[in-house]
């Protein structure tokens, strides 16, 4: 069933409203009247109707000798209470369980901690080797996250973390080489997913894709995990890899990203 014509009104306008409460965000000094109009190609009278709104809201100000408007920090007041309410667990979480559930592997959220991962949720593949990981830390260049993180480091960054961090053994297939992990760094950038093929832990397997807030960067990474014979190459192809990517669109799109 379509909108009534009232609805549709309502929700264009609740548009115009964000629209003006963007375009003030972007700027760093107060903006004239006809400043804003311009930029959310509105008339002045329309947006002044929606200024008054927002000003009696306390989310703007009018300065008394420009008149130009800016916003309040009652704005910051929204970010904090999604920081508190709707975390990138509490987020995440849903999606862990039915990957791990639907799918009989683990699943987990890493971020980025101290140039190292750090997990914030994860359920274990009851048939693989590993233990229970929330809180611990991993080292970035043997992981499928961590190796997530590390594609969006800047050459001069990389360098720096190899210098100080070292590129540690920890199996047979760890990478330790820096120009095969620089190779392997670019493969990720191309194709939007990292792998971890037994070089963090013997008899384990993992792929990973980041999840994007809403600057577009990489703030966590989500994996799938478990030992080669539940992780084939096959499988991961045609069920995980489909399974964790629409997971972690949703995820990045209720962090704020839009993907271009």
């Amino acid at each position: 069933m379509g909108l009534s014509e009232t609805e549709r009104q309502t929700n264009q306008s609740s548009m115009r409203l964000l629209q003006i409460m963007e375009c003030l965000a972007k700027n760093r000094i107060p903006m004239r009247l006809q400043d804003i109009a311009r930029q959310v190609e509105m008339t002045q009278s329309t947006v002044l109707r929606y200024l008054y709104a927002l000003e009696d809201a306390n989310y703007i100000y009018q300065d008394e000798d420009s008149s130009r408007y800016a916003l309040t920090w009652k704005a910051c007041s929204l970010s904090e209470n999604l920081n508190t309410l709707l975390g990138l667990r509490n987020i995440s979480n849903p999606f862990v369980n039915q990957l791990a559930n639907t799918l009989s592997v683990g699943a987990c959220v890493v971020i980025e901690k101290d140039n190292e991962c750090l997990y914030v949720d994860c359920i274990d593949n009851p048939n693989s080797p590993t233990l229970q990981r929330i809180g611990k830390q991993s080292p970035m260049h043997t992981t499928g996250s961590g190796k997530i993180f590390l594609s969006q480091y800047s050459e001069q960054q990389l360098n720096y973390y190899i210098e100080t961090k070292g590129l540690t053994r920890y199996t047979d297939n760890t990478i330790t080489d820096p120009e095969k992990l620089k190779k392997e760094l670019e493969k990720i950038r191309e194709r939007g997913y990292g792998t971890d093929d037994q070089e963090c832990e013997p008899g384990l397997r993992c792929i990973s894709v980041p999840l994007r807030d809403y600057s577009g960067r990489i703030v966590a990474a989500m994996s799938i995990f478990g030992n080669p014979a539940d992780m084939t190459d096959q499988r991961i192809k045609e069920d995980i890899f489909p399974a964790l990517k629409a997971a972690a669109k949703t995820i990045s799109a209720r962090l704020g990203y839009m993907e271009k």
